[in-house]
C-alpha cells in the first residue's frame, strides 16, 4: 500500500515569508498569530506590526501618509490592493533582497511603535 503524502512543496516566497516570522518572532514584544488559510498577523505588543501572507508571497505594514507616500516614491514599497486600508504598503518577496528590504520595513515600523529614533531622520536627506 502506498501512503497518500499531504505535504506540497512549499514555494520560494514561502519559504522567505517563514524566514521574516522566524526573526520577528524573536523580536522582544513581538507575538505572530498564525490563522489557517489566511495571512499571519504580526503584532508589537498589542498593535499591529504588519501581514505575512505565505500564500500570495508578500509582507503588508501601515505607516504613517506621509511615510507610506515616501516609502512607494522611493520604490522601497508599493501601495497595498484597493481593498485593504490605503495606509498599508506591500512587499512582495521574490528573492533574497526582497527578504532584506521586508525586514528593514518591519524595523522601521517596531522602531516607531518602540519610540526609538524617527523613523524619517535615518535616511540620508539628499
Amino acid at each position: 500500500m502506498i501512503a497518500e503524502r499531504y505535504d506540497r512543496p512549499m514555494s520560494h516566497s514561502a519559504a522567505l515569508v517563514d524566514e521574516i516570522a522566524n526573526e520577528l518572532g524573536s523580536w522582544p514584544g513581538v507575538r505572530i498569530e498564525r490563522r489557517p488559510r489566511s495571512p499571519a498577523v504580526v503584532y508589537y505588543e498589542d498593535v499591529e506590526l504588519g501581514v505575512l501572507d505565505r500564500d500570495g508571497g508578500v509582507v503588508e505594514l501601515r505607516f504613517s501618509s506621509p511615510e507610506r507616500d515616501m516609502l512607494v516614491e522611493h520604490g522601497d514599497t508599493e501601495p497595498a490592493a484597493p481593498l485593504h486600508d490605503h495606509e498599508n504598503v506591500s512587499h512582495a518577496l521574490r528573492g533574497p533582497a526582497d527578504l532584506t528590504a521586508a525586514l528593514e520595513l518591519f524595523d522601521r515600523r517596531y522602531r516607531d511603535l518602540r519610540g526609538e529614533d524617527d523613523p524619517l531622520s535615518s535616511r540620508d536627506p539628499g
